[in-house]
Order: structure tokens, then C-alpha cells, then sequence
């Protein structure tokens, strides 16, 4: 016997509304069982659906499931289920925020605010041929804080607190996700021709694969220099440039060195290398201490402050730029902190290029394809309740911001077939944003600006909308402001008074 991948330990359940549990198994009928009351199904083609009568708030219930076997679902609650879904600022976890949210993060122990975090397959094929991903659920405690969707946690734990109900958190955000991707077949205009073009199991996520690959090759070839060496010492014949700043034609590899000074021994030592553009391999003392492979991360590196010496360190980074403009993002913190005590890391740096090349060609992420993630998360949780959800998407639609209010209407219409009529969506208008590459770095981008404005007018096209202000809330050239618990605030005040409550 198998259950859909959401059903397991510790999972929340929607309370006050019919929930179904499903799953395949080989026997004839599968029984459920919950505080005594059993609800039973038969298995038809080895798949079973159990609806489940509406359930009161109920806290740490074991559920068993008996089939060909028993299982036993330990410490589940009927509560209050909310998907969270959009890109990556709704994913954004805990742990990227935590320059400005270390202090509320410690303090966090909430075990009744829980997680599943839906991993969609992303292909095209039949509807009855997607399954949902085998994922845990997790608690806003210590020791799984970090994983939780930012955005999440520093909105639910307002509700929670008032409320006392539990709170089950669905992420179903996406990364680089269009609304396209949300949206059914029949109510999107363009582009359906993809559809049939990746028809087929396994054809897409291959295709995507493959665009991958030929990215790693293209990494590959930007290797000339010996590593060892170039990471250890400044060759000859390098240029002096100004940290941070973005530099043009510089396609392909290049190495960039910082001396700084150690006066005298330290046991914790760390690096903040701001943001890049885009991967880096990032060296002290020729020992590599961090990398990353693409530009949105912070660069937060701790080392072992063994690898530090008395007098002269060498910083060295190999920088790989995959499109004309690269470099080091202005408006975020460049130092190394030992013991405590930062030293800065603007200012001159020495810089030699490695390979110059064409661009590495941009891929497009299955989550970026129509209709795909309507049909791996959204279809695929039909049959579990929830009281809302909450949406923060559109960076990926910036340059592409016709219609977008159309299409939010449309979306939000099928997902209410699916989930009901009368449950609210609460979105959030986007954070200012101002792409560092960019030839124009003066002032918010027009598309950008259609969107925010399509956003704050969703109440007057779609029933039940609520909106949450971010557009104040963001931070120069940072396309994923940390400032989450402030947004956080907001939504959980948009949300309480739609609920009723004194916020």
C-alpha cells in the first residue's frame, strides 16, 4: 500500500471541511481510521479514495490506514491549511533572511505551524499519470526553522498566535515560474503549442536536462588556468578594479584578488561576498572556502580560521560570467569577520580574465512552460481542503505584463473549481527591483511597474482578493529582499481582518 506523497507524519489536515486520503493498494478495500470513526473505500484499478466527514480542531491524532497492511500516521492535527504558491520569493527560506531575522529565528518554536513542500513533476503527460512528491512535513522549530518558506512562517506565526489553531503550510512555489505555468490549457491564448511540442513522459524534463548539460559544457571550456595556482598567489599582468561594480564584455572566466591583514590568531572566521553574477569559486590562502553556482544567493562563506595567517591573506575568486555583464552587485555587504570583528572588503582588487567567450544561452526552466504546474500542483492536491491561498509571483513576467491581471482572474477561477468557490487569495503586490545588469540602473523598470500596478488592482477584477503591500519593502538590486518578516506583518494583518480577527 501507498499513500499520495502528503500523507504522512505530523501532516495538517483542513478542519471544518471534507478532506479525502488516497492512494493505491492491491486489496479491496482500504479503511481509515481516525479517534475511533472509520471511513472506508474500495479499490478500484488499485486506487482508493477515503472522503473524510469535516473534523473539528484536533491536535497530535494517529491516523491508521488499513489495507493490504496497516500504516500509522502519528501526531496529526485538524487545523487550518493554507497554500502558499507563486516563485521564489514565496520559497525563500528561512535561513536566506536571517541578516535581518536571526534574533525572532532563534527564539521560534512553534510545532503546531508544519510544512509540506510539494516538488511538482514537471512534465507533460495524462492528468491520472502525476503524483505528488514524498516529502516530510516539518515544524517552525528548532532544527527545521530554516527550510520553511520565509514569507510563510513570518505571516502564520501572527495567525497561530491569535488563533491557537494549527497551521498547515503547503508550498507550492516554484522558482523562475510564470502564471502561464499555473493556468489551464483553456484559458491561456499563446504558446499552447508547447504543449504538444513536449508532449510525452519524460520528454520535457529531458529536453531541460539536456539545455543544462550543454551549460555545463560551457563552463567546462571556460577552464584554462591551473586552479592550484591561480587560487594561491596574484599572477603577473593583472588590472586594478573597484569592488563592488558590474563589468561589461567580460563573458566567460575571470580570477579577482583582495589582500587583507591578520594581526594575530582567531578561532571563528567568515567571509560575506555580497552577491554575485554569476557562479564563483571562492579561495583563502588557495584553500576554496565557498562556492556558488548561480547568482542569487548571498555569498556567506565560514572557513576554518586555521587556513588564516599572520600578516598578508589572499582572497581569491574565480568569477563566471554567462552573459555580457558580471561582477560584484553593489548595495550589499563585502567583509570578512574574525572573532567578531568585520573588516571590509570595498576598495581596490586586482583582476585578470581567464576565457572570453560567447554567452552561455539562457535556460528555460520547465516551471517557465504553460499549463505544467497546473497540472503537477494543482491537480494533483484536488481532494485536499484548504481556508486559503496565498500567491507572490510576477518577477518572471516583468518583461512580459500584458494581460497579467487577465490571467490572475483566470487562474484564480480554476484553482476555486478545484478547491471551492469561497476560499480568499491574498496576494502580494511585488518589491521595487532594479536589474543590476541592466543598461538603465536609474529607476524601476516600466514592465516591472505594470505589474506591481496590475497587482494592487486584482480586488476589482477577482471575488475575495485581498492584497499585501511590498512594493516599499525592497532592497537595491536584490531580486529576493529579506525583508520577510516586515512583509510577513503586513500579510497576516490583510489576513486577520479578513478572518474577523483584532490584529
Amino acid at each position: 500500500m501507498k499513500l499520495a506523497g502528503i500523507f504522512g507524519d505530523r501532516m495538517i489536515l483542513q478542519r471544518n471541511k471534507e478532506n479525502h486520503i488516497w492512494g493505491w493498494d492491491d486489496s479491496p478495500a482500504v479503511t481509515v481510521t481516525i479517534d475511533g470513526e472509520k471511513f472506508s473505500a474500495e479499490c478500484v484499478d488499485g486506487r482508493f479514495n477515503i472522503v473524510i466527514k469535516p473534523m473539528d480542531t484536533r491536535l497530535d491524532v494517529d491516523i491508521v490506514v488499513e489495507g493490504s497492511e496497516t500504516l500509522v500516521l502519528r501526531d496529526c492535527c485538524f487545523g487550518d491549511v493554507f497554500m502558499l504558491a507563486g516563485q521564489s520569493n514565496m520559497e525563500l527560506p528561512v535561513y536566506r533572511t536571517l541578516d535581518i531575522s536571526q534574533e525572532i529565528v532563534d527564539k521560534a518554536d512553534y510545532p503546531y505551524i508544519r510544512q509540506y513542500r510539494l516538488v511538482p513533476d514537471n512534465d507533460y503527460k495524462p492528468l491520472d499519470e502525476y503524483k505528488l512528491s514524498s516529502d516530510p512535513w516539518i515544524s517552525a522549530v528548532p532544527g527545521e526553522i530554516d527550510e520553511m518558506s520565509a514569507y510563510g512562517f513570518f505571516t502564520f506565526r501572527h495567525i497561530y498566535e491569535k488563533t491557537g489553531v494549527p497551521v498547515g503550510l503547503i508550498l507550492n512555489a516554484q522558482g523562475g515560474a510564470t502564471i502561464e505555468a499555473w493556468m489551464r490549457e483553456e484559458d491561456l491564448d499563446e504558446e499552447l503549442e508547447l504543449i504538444d511540442e513536449n508532449y510525452g513522459e519524460g520528454y520535457l524534463p529531458k529536453k531541460v536536462a539536456a539545455q543544462y548539460e550543454e551549460g555545463n559544457k560551457w563552463r567546462e571550456r571556460t577552464e584554462i588556468f591551473d586552479i592550484n595556482e591561480y587560487a594561491s598567489k596574484i599572477p603577473a599582468d593583472t588590472t586594478d578594479v573597484e569592488v563592488p561594480c558590474i563589468f561589461r564584455d567580460i563573458t566567460g572566466s575571470s580570477w579577482f584578488y583582495k589582500e587583507f591583514e591578520v594581526e594575530g590568531d582567531c578561532e571563528n572566521a567568515f567571509l560575506y561576498l555580497g552577491e554575485l553574477i554569476d557562479a564563483d569559486r571562492t579561495f583563502i590562502n588557495g584553500v576554496e572556502v565557498g562556492r556558488t553556482e548561480y547568482m542569487y544567493p548571498p555569498r556567506k562563506y565560514p572557513f576554518d580560521a586555521k587556513i588564516l595567517r599572520k600578516g598578508k591573506n589572499l582572497i581569491a575568486v574565480r568569477l563566471i560570467s554567462e552573459s555580457e555583464s558580471a561582477g560584484f552587485i553593489s548595495d550589499h555587504p563585502y567583509y570578512i569577520e574574525m572573532d567578531g570583528v568585520k573588516t571590509d572588503l570595498t576598495g581596490t582588487w586586482k583582476m585578470i580574465p581567464e576565457c572570453r567567450c560567447g554567452i552561455n544561452p539562457v535556460v528555460r526552466m520547465a516551471v517557465m512552460y504553460p499549463v505544467v504546474l497546473y497540472n503537477s500542483a494543482i491537480q494533483t492536491l484536488r481532494g485536499i481542503a484548504v481556508k486559503a491561498f496565498f500567491w507572490y509571483q510576477g518577477e518572471s513576467n516583468g518583461e512580459k505584463y500584458i494581460g497579467y491581471d487577465l490571467k490572475f482572474k483566470r487562474m484564480v477561477d480554476s484553482w476555486r473549481e478545484i478547491f471551492g468557490k469561497d476560499v480568499p487569495i491574498v496576494a502580494t503586490i511585488m518589491p521595487d527591483y532594479i536589474n543590476p545588469q541592466s543598461d538603465d540602473i536609474s529607476e524601476v523598470p516600466f514592465g516591472w511597474r505594470e505589474i506591481q500596478r496590475q497587482q494592487e488592482e486584482a480586488p476589482s477584477m477577482v471575488a475575495d482578493c485581498y492584497t499585501v503591500e511590498g512594493r516599499d519593502l525592497g532592497q537595491p538590486f536584490e531580486l529576493h529582499p529579506q525583508c520577510k518578516v516586515e512583509l510577513g506583518d503586513r500579510a497576516a494583518k490583510v489576513f486577520m481582518e479578513v478572518l474577523g480577527i483584532d490584529g
